[in-house]
């Protein structure tokens, strides 16, 4: 059961290794978004869209979608005293869209990411069920990450109290790392 434990322990850290390392440099580019110069591209259009297929901000998106070729998931969809705002948002492009009634017109800003900001979209990302399927695929990828590292970490714990010459600092180790993670927790908290 040991060496199976050990395998499975090895396995499994080298598949999340690179997940990790990702997240980890996005989080750094997420708490210090002025260390990294921001060349995202923007590119502005404008479609004409019949009034019947402009009921709401969702039937805009809708026939965005369907006749013009834009995708991605649809967020904050409002209604303004001329028309629709919303963004659709897949991985690396963002398209915000204002919609205008009186004259029919969508107006399209497409804001391409450049690497930093595509990490900062994962890093963002959140659920599992999403409409695209890359981004269901990154979910289910997440999630997988995510269970692999607790069980990375109950591997690790068992393995190591295996090992009795390396308990004691096994031990310190463990309590110092516990105290970093909650204290992170807390301070998380009250920001």
């Amino acid at each position: 059961m040991y060496k199976w434990l050990r395998n499975a322990h090895l396995f499994l850290g080298l598949f999340g290794c690179l997940y990790v390392l990702v997240y980890g440099v996005s989080s750094v580019k997420f708490s210090h978004r002025n260390w990294f110069p921001t060349t995202t591209v923007s590119k502005f259009s404008t479609v004409k869209i019949p009034p019947e297929a402009a009921s709401s901000a969702r039937a805009v998106a809708r026939e965005l979608m369907d006749k013009h070729g834009l995708s991605g998931e649809l967020t904050g969809g409002k209604e303004t005293p001329a028309g629709y705002t919303f963004t659709l948002a897949k991985s690396g492009v963002r398209y915000g869209v204002e919609y205008t009634k009186s004259t029919g017109q969508a107006l399209i800003a497409a804001r391409h990411l450049d690497l930093m900001s595509f990490l900062i979209n994962l890093h963002e990302e959140h659920g599992l069920w999403h409409e695209n399927a890359v981004r269901q695929a990154l979910g289910i990828f997440a999630l997988i990450v995510s269970a692999s590292l607790v069980i990375l970490a109950i591997t690790g714990i068992y393995l190591w109290f295996k090992i009795h010459q390396e308990r004691t600092i096994g031990a310190i180790l463990l309590v110092v790392s516990l105290g970093y993670s909650l204290t992170v927790l807390v301070l998380l908290g009250i920001a």
